[in-house]
């Protein structure tokens, strides 16, 4: 997080480079497309310390990672059909979203629901702290998202490029969520935080269902 591997040398190129896309060197011909001025959503670090209600935190997670059962598909691709992300669900206040207590959560898309994995029982805050923000003192929100890759299940198929996959797949439901936030909530994914320790607290295998990435969401301060 604090770069202390890079040198100035390399800070100086990051700083150009960043938020730059190359330009082919060679190119025929240049044509200009037409702007239709769609608003982009860009990431948030702060949020609002306030309740999310149960209907829009319901539709938000159908909207995102829902599944139709009339198409048998969902709202974002997944290679071979197999979507070995679990969706993990971590509430550090009650009432974070409304009429749900603190704790872990799964959701399962199927039946269109989510089952309390615990409720951070006998977890320490310095432990919970250590495993999703260590390197702040407070969280960004009370509400993270972690996407869990089965890997036994994304690799009996496709073998090595199913853990590719998987990855793309994280992209897109990340994404998807992004898409699905209404306009006055925000979100924004991380990798600050210790997915072995979090994986841990979420009773999941570290081996076979490591947590990846989490992405914060809430109401936009």
């Amino acid at each position: 997080m604090k770069k202390s591997y890079l040198d100035d040398e390399m800070l100086s190129w990051l700083k150009h480079a960043e938020r730059n896309s190359r330009i082919p060197q060679n190119f025929e011909e240049k044509i200009n497309l037409k702007s239709n001025n769609l608003d982009k959503k860009c990431s948030y670090r702060s949020f609002k310390n306030k309740k999310i209600a149960y209907d829009d935190f319901s539709s938000l997670m159908y909207k995102a990672y829902g599944y139709d059962e009339q198409n048998n598909t969902r709202g974002y691709g997944s290679g071979g059909g197999l979507y070995p992300i679990n969706v993990i669900i971590f509430v550090l206040e009650d009432n974070a979203i409304e009429d749900l207590k603190r704790g872990v959560y799964y959701f399962y898309p199927l039946k269109n629901c989510i089952y309390r994995l615990n409720s951070f029982n006998g977890i320490s805050s310095d432990k919970l702290n250590m495993a999703l923000y260590p390197n702040r003192k407070r969280p960004y929100s009370n509400i993270a998202i972690g996407y869990a890759a089965d890997l036994r299940k994304c690799i009996r198929k496709y073998q090595y490029l199913g853990y590719k996959n998987a990855l793309i797949e994280i992209g897109l439901m990340i994404q998807a969520l992004k898409t699905a936030l209404p306009q006055n909530m925000g979100e924004f994914s991380c990798q600050d935080f210790n997915n072995r320790l979090l994986t841990t607290i979420a009773d999941l295998d570290k081996r076979n269902a490591p947590i990846e990435i989490i992405q914060w969401i809430g109401r936009i301060d």
